[in-house]
């Protein structure tokens, strides 16, 4: 099977490209402060990851990952860049015959997958240093692929496609979970301003707080970091054949992208730490410092609720998608 020629949007060779793929590499070399291998340590699934469970798989106590083995028993897998360390043990410990590979940019990465998981599950883990818009994948080959977190750092999502395409076997799936909002985390103007809407209606009810938000840049973020998010979905789809897909966070996103402008957030830890600590206590319902106060359970039940329904309803983006795929 030749390979389409309008398929690549970068050259491999491309200065500015190169430039910012050894940023990339570096980026993830060690585990970065916001990321999900530096927080799994200390986080705690709360209301946030059971309504995105819930909209996910139709129950709030059964992950994505979790629904992997309901797909058939795989034995040859392959990872497409690297997330979580607990959900990659998660996918290795429910299959026991399931040999994985990782790929990913950064070697760092990479060596911590083969000494932590490679350790724990002998002889079933192996790992590959590739850029992924440039990857070359073997031929029906695997029965099962896995990326989570990481197309939305993908510029080349159709030469990306094309190659999972190809390298699934005829009975093989693909497993998606991922960023599928607007690029760069950049939230739209009406996703904005419904999101001020519900936030600013939670403020009314707590007579010590000011309005105003402050919406993050994009300068904490890695280089290639949400630069086709909003377009994976629709890729995918023409490359492969969708089994089935979910979206949640439409309004959630916007919630880790903002912060009070009110100084709630001064004099306290970092506020991505306070959003961890306050779903790892799972809100509950004490007299909470002010940058806690705001995630209160109406306020998140009120995102859920206008977010999937704008969502659904095809008037703003989703934040998340979990989706699989077969051959096409």
């Amino acid at each position: 099977m030749a390979l389409p020629n309008d398929l690549l949007r970068v050259a491999k060779d491309d200065p500015d490209y190169v430039r910012r793929a050894r940023a990339e590499a570096e980026f993830w070399e060690k585990p970065h402060p916001w990321g999900l291998e530096a927080s799994e340590e200390v986080y705690r699934e709360g209301p946030v990851d059971r309504h995105i469970n819930e909209r996910f798989t139709g129950d709030p106590d059964v992950r994505w990952h979790e629904t992997i083995a309901r797909h058939g028993k795989f034995r040859r897998g392959l990872v497409l860049g690297t997330s979580a360390l607990r959900v990659e043990a998660d996918i290795l410990g429910g299959s026991p015959s399931l040999h994985l590979t990782f790929v990913d940019i950064s070697p760092g990465a990479l060596e911590r997958r083969q000494r932590m998981l490679g350790q724990r599950f002998g002889g079933r883990v192996a790992t590959e240093t590739a850029d992924l818009n440039f990857i070359d994948l073997p031929p029906a080959t695997y029965d099962l692929i896995v990326s989570s977190s990481t197309l939305h750092h993908v510029t080349n999502l159709e030469y990306l496609a094309w190659q999972i395409n190809r390298a699934l076997t005829p009975e093989g799936r693909f497993f998606l979970q991922d960023y599928v909002g607007e690029p760069r985390f950049a939230a739209s103007e009406p996703k904005r301003r419904l999101f001020e809407a519900v936030y600013h209606r939670d403020l009314a009810r707590q007579p010590d707080r000011r309005p105003g938000l402050i919406w993050c840049d994009a300068s904490d973020l890695s280089p290639f970091c949400g630069v086709r998010s909003d377009e994976i979905l629709a890729v995918l789809r023409n490359h492969l054949i969708e089994v089935e897909l979910h979206t949640a966070s439409t309004l959630t996103i916007p919630l880790l992208r903002s912060r009070p402008a009110d100084g709630a957030h001064e004099r306290r830890p970092p506020w991505w730490l306070a959003l961890l600590r306050a779903l790892r206590r799972r809100l509950p319902m004490r007299v909470a410092p002010v940058h806690e106060l705001w995630l209160g359970r109406q306020f998140l039940e009120e995102l859920f609720l206008v977010g999937d329904t704008a969502s659904d309803a095809g008037l703003l983006l989703p934040g998340t998608a979990f989706a699989v795929y077969r051959k096409r």
